[in-house]
C-alpha cells in the first residue's frame, strides 16, 4: 500500500496542530502575565489597606487608653468628693454639738 498521497495532508494537519499549540501557549502565557500583574496590583492595594487599618487600630488603642485614664481619674475624684462630703457632714455635726454646749 502506498501512503505517499496521505503524507502531504498529514504533514499539513501536524504543522497546523503544532502552530495551534504554540499560539495557545503564547496566549496562555500572555494571560498568565496579565493575571500576575493584576494580582501584584491587588496585593499592593491590600497591603496599603492593611497598613492603614493597623494605624487606625493603633490610634483607637491610644484613644481607649486616654479614655480609661479619664475614667480612672473621675472615679478617684468621685471617691475624694464622697470623702470630702462625709467629712463636711461630720464637721457640721461637730459644730452643732459645740453650739448646743455653748447654748446651755
Amino acid at each position: 500500500m502506498d501512503f505517499t498521497p496521505y503524507i502531504g495532508p498529514i504533514a499539513t494537519v501536524a504543522i497546523g496542530l503544532i502552530g495551534f499549540y504554540i499560539a495557545m501557549k503564547n496566549a496562555n502565557n500572555a494571560k498568565f502575565e496579565a493575571l500576575s500583574v493584576q494580582l501584584a496590583a491587588q496585593n499592593a492595594e491590600q497591603t496599603a489597606e492593611i497598613r492603614a487599618l493597623k494605624q487606625q487600630l493603633a490610634d483607637l488603642k491610644a484613644e481607649v487608653e486616654k479614655h480609661n485614664g479619664v475614667i480612672e481619674r473621675t472615679y478617684k475624684l468621685e471617691s475624694d468628693m464622697h470623702t470630702a462630703f462625709k467629712r463636711i457632714d461630720e464637721l457640721k455635726d461637730a459644730d452643732l454639738r459645740i453650739e448646743r454646749r455653748i447654748e446651755r
